[in-house]
């Protein structure tokens, strides 16, 4: 997948805030253009108290939001200016539901960026990232809520056990992952070492090293915390730039789609990941 159009959710939060400066290293490394993305919900007044509104009040609600959306943009292209970003940077405003109009969004660009909140607030999540993933149709990086950004280290890892989810993110993130200097692919556990034995076709090593990717194997033992834990300890002491993987899920229901490591990953993640379904 080639890196030139990336969008960046973005709604003046902290969190967005890095999730942009992220994106812009990404933009200046790939020569991509940048879309910021604000999804937010129209001006609704409870159908009781708006009979009892006139219509200049109405008018001056409606006006408010209008330029509370003009600021979150004058900041994002304050941020644009401020990190010295000199290709180009558009700006998308749309009224709705967050998730439906970034999932829709995403589908026009290579990469959708958000942060791993959507608000300062944390607990009141109005993205679901977890729901972007599954929906969009292509990757989400998140980066993590009070990630400080900082130049790329040339450093990824990747999480493979052999799966469907596990090779979409691999093919997802492959233009990423050709321009490191060091691949670290980790595997968690007996089903994962089995991925990758048998026969010389099902090696990861070696599809890896035909794109002239220098990669190394991590086998990791899962601790008592469990597979995303031991993922993650194991990328707190490492820092690379991103982490990359698929998003699993094996549930009927759609809130129960997301697996555990996966969700654990998401919500708890020190350093940037990618992620495809």
């Amino acid at each position: 997948m080639a890196i030139k159009d990336l969008a960046v959710a973005f709604n003046a939060s902290e969190n967005s805030s890095a999730a942009l400066k992220y994106a812009i290293q990404m933009c200046n490394k790939y020569d991509a253009v940048l879309s910021g993305v604000h999804a937010h919900m129209p001006v609704r007044v409870e159908g009781q108290i708006s009979r009892w509104l006139s219509a200049d009040v109405l008018e001056t609600l409606k006006k408010a939001d209008a330029k509370s959306n003009r600021e979150t943009e004058d900041l994002f292209r304050k941020q644009v200016n401020n990190e010295g970003f000199k290709g180009v940077a558009n700006w998308i405003s749309e009224e709705g539901n967050a998730n439906d109009i970034l999932a829709k969004t995403a589908r026009y660009h290579d990469l959708l960026l958000i942060g791993q909140y959507s608000n300062p607030e944390g607990h009141k999540r109005h993205v679901r990232a977890e729901e972007l993933v599954l929906r969009s149709g292509k990757p989400i990086l998140i980066v993590p809520h009070g990630y400080d950004v900082r130049p790329f280290r040339g450093h990824a890892a990747v999480g493979w056990d052999g799966s469907r989810p596990a090779a979409r993110a691999l093919s997802d993130a492959m233009q990423i992952l050709e321009t490191k200097e060091r691949l670290d692919v980790i595997t968690v556990g007996s089903k994962s070492k089995k991925a990758e034995t048998g026969t010389p076709n099902r090696d990861i090593m070696v599809h890896l090293k035909r794109h002239g990717i220098n990669a190394q194997r991590v086998a990791l033992t899962a601790t008592r915390e469990g597979v995303g834990q031991t993922i993650l300890d194991y990328c707190k002491d490492s820092d690379p730039d991103v982490l990359v993987m698929g998003a699993y899920g094996h549930a009927p229901l759609r809130e129960e789609l997301f697996g555990g490591v996966s969700r654990h990953i998401m919500q708890n993640t020190k350093v940037p990941v990618l992620m495809s379904h």
